[in-house]
């Protein structure tokens, strides 16, 4: 017998054919059920097609079938059996490791630029804070110098005065009282020069002089008789209170912290440089 027995292939459905047909032997059209899966007519259409790449990832895809099964109320199991294993992650290349150490020599490069900047600011503020703390005790050795200077020169001068002083007294006396009474006149020596003189001025012609002293200071008064009535370094707080005959000569090493006032009326001398000594008359000469 020369027969041939053929035999005819019969393809296997896809899995979007078994959708298909059981939709279709369900009597359901494709608007009714893209609704309660929340899909698109073309969703649906691209799912029969098994054109599953453009629906997204296969995670995606196999949750649309399984609800698709639950809508037709079919097993989804032996349908997702079907589905086609997910493709192997591609290993990374060689290039990948190059990356990394150009990721990292980058990250390096910044964390280096970070660090210059921060000791740049730490090293700029340690300059400035010492430029600002270093002036101000330049200034004040030189106020002192200036101080220590010009209380040498009155030291040595205020003796002199004193003794010339008490010499014209001396005359004075001689000349006025008679024979008699020049031997009632005790003779001051040359130790009592250095104890301050007391006059008997009438004190409708002296002035007060008051100083309240914001901060330390040092301060030299003289009054218009050359009696030094005023003389040292003042605390923060006191309240210095001085009479005499004027014009007064004043010495201030610290003018801006010490408030003045003469006879009760306030003194304005903040028209003097700062961190110098103020040197001025009262009153002060219009």
């Amino acid at each position: 017998m020369n027969e041939e027995n053929t035999q005819t292939e019969i393809e296997q459905p896809t899995v979007g054919q078994i959708l298909k047909a059981h939709r279709e032997h369900a009597n359901v059209s494709i608007a009714t059920i893209a609704e309660p899966l929340k899909l698109s007519e073309l969703q649906i259409k691209r799912l029969e097609n098994d054109e599953f790449a453009l629906l997204g990832p296969i995670t995606f895809v196999k949750g649309y079938i399984k609800n698709y099964c639950r809508e037709l109320e079919i097993d989804s199991a032996p349908i997702l059996a079907m589905m086609p294993a997910p493709p192997e992650p591609a290993k990374p290349a060689n290039m990948q490791s190059f990356s990394r150490r150009t990721e990292k020599e980058a990250s390096d490069s910044r964390l280096m630029l970070v660090t210059y900047i921060i000791l740049a600011i730490v090293i700029g503020s340690s300059a400035l804070w010492f430029w600002q703390n270093a002036t101000p005790i330049e200034e004040q050795t030189s106020n002192i110098n200036v101080e220590n200077s010009i209380l040498s020169e009155r030291q040595a001068v205020q003796p002199t005065n004193i003794a010339q002083q008490q010499s014209a007294d001396n005359a004075l006396a001689e000349e006025v009282l008679a024979p008699s009474e020049r031997e009632a006149v005790p003779e001051i020596t040359q130790a009592q020069t250095n104890q301050p003189l007391t006059t008997n001025t009438d004190s409708a012609e002296n002035s007060t002089i008051e100083m309240n002293f914001n901060d330390e200071s040092w301060v030299e008064i003289y009054d218009g008789e050359g009696e030094k009535i005023a003389f040292g370094v003042k605390k923060a707080g006191y309240l210095m209170t001085v009479t005499g005959k004027p014009p007064f000569s004043v010495v201030l090493g610290k003018h801006n912290v010490v408030s003045v006032t003469l006879n009760g009326e306030k003194v304005d001398i903040s028209a003097f440089p700062k961190n110098r000594l103020a040197k001025f008359t009262l009153p002060l000469a219009e």
